[in-house]
């Protein structure tokens, strides 16, 4: 589980937000750091969309119920991911994007704060790895846009070691379940922040 999670997004809003890489491989670590990714985001008066398959969704659920008042709850919106994802059967990264902007219109068009947290799911696809980067980078382009923090959280033991390499080259930050570094230029390396 990440200590400190609460500090470090606070000072990625304080900097514009941040695109997050979250490689998971074990669930109660992946389900303690999603609850307090949104319990931060509520307690800093920030809105939450928080896309997951429903059994996970159910887990978190039940933990937020007995840690965050009914109004706050109200400020998480949760969609399921392979609704979010797979819409259109497949994962297509122009119909996922308009669905996310669609989903945050409301959100922007009040002045609103939010943090978006994403499970990346999606059905048996050929050209999968090409579809992710594609998708990936296009997010990475519009996040300094948006002002916001965007976690894409990935099941580790579903990605090549090719594509984990190129999802880290579109991200500002890596996530694992223990741990938050800074990914940088390859020169630099890489820095450990939590």
């Amino acid at each position: 589980m990440i200590k400190n999670m609460a500090e470090f997004t606070y000072k990625l809003n304080e900097n514009g937000g941040g695109h997050i890489l979250y490689f998971t491989e074990k669930l109660d670590d992946y389900v303690q750091n999603a609850v307090e990714f949104i319990i931060s985001g509520i307690k800093n008066n920030e809105y939450v969309l928080f896309v997951e398959n429903e059994p996970i969704n159910l887990l978190i659920s039940q933990k937020l119920k007995n840690m965050l008042e009914a109004d706050e709850i109200k400020r998480v919106h949760q969609i399921n991911n392979f609704d979010f994802y797979c819409s259109t059967g497949n994962f297509h990264t122009v119909t996922i994007l308009n669905y996310f902007f669609n989903t945050l219109d409301p959100y922007f068009d009040q002045n609103l704060k939010i943090r978006c947290w994403g499970h990346v799911e999606w059905p048996t696809q050929k050209h999968i790895n090409s579809t992710l980067k594609e998708f990936e980078f296009e997010v990475d382009r519009l996040m300094p846009e948006m002002d916001i923090i965007g976690v894409c959280a990935y099941n580790l033991d579903r990605l090549t070691k090719e594509v984990q390499k190129a999802l880290m080259e579109c991200h500002g930050y890596l996530m694992t379940d223990n741990e938050i570094t800074r990914l940088v230029d390859e020169s630099d390396g890489i820095k450990k922040i939590f």
